[in-house]
């Protein structure tokens, strides 16, 4: 789509500890092969934008070794461009390292003539959405700013930290909440995917935030709506999504893809989901080995048994080791007759021979990159 940014927002991505201590959760490994960022990514180039910006908040490495080149996420490649947005001065400031001023750091998107409209998407959600009819009808309602939310079933259980938005019958939205956990039942919960006019958000900015120097794009919208100086205009999604909010659901949202179900509604024949690719071989299998219900990577050496689980790329499962409901990110290696069984061993971790780690479904165990067990 000509006139308009994709934006990829990594600040707004939770702090899932001890899982994001040494990467965003925006570019954390997701079934094995993917980022979870991929899902944004893919979901703007399969709409058309052929002009991306990702807006980092911080652990630029892991990102950038991510992404690689970032040509596999663009429609255009004559045209097209993907931009990494960084806020220097945020780190010699963190309270200051918000999307909004990543955002005056790059000024360039608020005053670029050639743009007209500022596509926000989250890194952390995982869905498959066209976001053309969503920007189609911002456009023809001529709308300022457009929220895409979906209805959640249960706000106890999920989508905690989101916004609930409460809508009136001609769409708008009335008032904005954060869930906390505490209110039961279903509610209209923000996706985090915002469609701005560039002069808007370039007049939010300019009138707002000097009452709030450190809020955020989600506080911006929020204290505009509260000041009636916009109306924000909410569009329904009733595709399928899955909001990373904790480590919990982390493992649970990755591995319930193993249902055919969920993955036949995320993984569509009509909408790709793009990555960077590696030049690694494919998975090789052991003679005794046994794999059932399992995301495997290439470059995997399975001897043992995996049921339920996701394996990443060069991991190795020795002889006679068992594991079960768990995650094995790129790298790590599991000894023979050793066993895992809800976990999730982060990259280059080894658990030794014979050694057994074990969590739970509700509180999974985590293994830190580098350990040794």
């Amino acid at each position: 789509m000509n006139r308009i940014i994709g934006i990829v927002n990594f600040h707004s991505s939770p702090e899932i500890n001890p899982l994001t201590d040494s990467r965003p959760l925006g570019s954390t490994s997701f079934l094995g092969r993917y980022g979870l960022c991929d899902f944004a990514l893919s979901n703007l180039c399969n709409s058309g934008i052929s002009t991306i910006g990702l807006l980092v908040k911080d652990h630029q490495r892991s990102i950038l070794k991510h992404i690689g080149s970032m040509d596999a996420w663009l429609s255009n490649t004559k045209l097209g461009q993907e931009v990494v947005m960084y806020n220097e001065a945020g780190h010699l400031h963190p309270e200051s390292n918000t999307d909004i001023n990543n955002l005056r750091e790059n000024d360039w998107v608020l005053y670029d003539a050639s743009i007209d409209y500022i596509v926000v998407v989250p890194a952390h959600v995982v869905m498959t959405m066209d976001l053309r009819p969503f920007i189609n009808e911002h456009i023809e309602r001529g709308e300022m700013v457009s929220v895409v939310y979906a209805q959640e079933k249960n706000l106890q259980t999920a989508c905690i930290g989101s916004k609930v938005l409460n809508i009136d019958e001609e769409g708008y939205i009335n008032s904005i909440s954060v869930n906390d956990g505490s209110t039961k039942g279903k509610g209209n919960v923000s996706l985090g995917c915002y469609i701005i006019n560039r002069l808007t958000l370039a007049e939010m900015i300019r009138q707002l935030l000097p009452k709030k120097p450190y809020m955020s794009l989600g506080e911006l919208i929020v204290l505009g709506v509260r000041n009636d100086m916009f109306k924000v205009h909410a569009s329904k999604y009733d595709g399928f999504y899955r909001i990373i909010d904790s480590f919990h659901h982390y493992m649970e949202y990755s591995l319930s893809i193993l249902e055919k179900e969920n993955a036949d509604e995320l993984f569509r024949p009509d909408w790709p989901i793009y990555t960077l690719t590696h030049d690694t071989p494919p998975a090789t299998y052991g003679k005794n080995s046994s794999v059932q219900n399992c995301y495997v990577a290439n470059g995997a050496n399975i001897e043992g048994t995996v049921v339920n689980s996701i394996i990443g790329r060069n991991v190795v499962i020795g002889k006679g080791a068992v594991v079960k409901n768990s995650i094995i990110f790129s790298g790590a290696k599991i000894g023979e007759n050793a066993k895992v069984e809800n976990a999730l061993i982060d990259k280059y971790a080894i658990i030794t021979m014979g050694h057994g780690v074990s969590g739970s479904k509700k509180s999974p165990l985590f293994v830190h990159q580098g350990a040794m067990l």
